[in-house]
């Protein structure tokens, strides 16, 4: 089962008007783009999702929009993930994450 496993530590956002794809957050690694998460206006055929720049471009619907930005202010370190056999992908936290750790700040 191969699957592109990519870090990234920093990423720039896009959020359209008047397109199919409403957003698109685009991945980096030291600088380099590594992967992109792509969004759908609802109602829009979501494609599949595939391989851009040599890494993953996962595709979710608007809706889920503050999730994934959610993910991205709070956690660290993270990964994109693209299984090539079944184009399943996901976005990871890379270490154990403790319970409550909020609320230790």
């Amino acid at each position: 089962m191969a699957t592109i496993t990519k870090e990234f530590d920093t990423y720039r956002i896009f959020y359209y008007s008047g397109r199919i794809d409403a957003a698109h957050i685009y991945c980096y690694k030291d600088g380099a783009c590594v992967g992109r998460i792509s969004f759908f206006k609802e109602g829009e055929v979501i494609p599949e999702n595939s391989t851009f720049e040599n890494g993953p471009d996962l595709k979710f619907p608007i809706s889920r929009f503050g999730d994934v930005t959610g993910i991205l202010r709070h956690e660290r370190p993270l990964t994109l993930h693209l299984n090539l056999s079944n184009l399943v992908g996901l976005i990871a936290t890379g270490d154990l994450e403790p319970i409550g750790e909020e609320e230790q700040r």
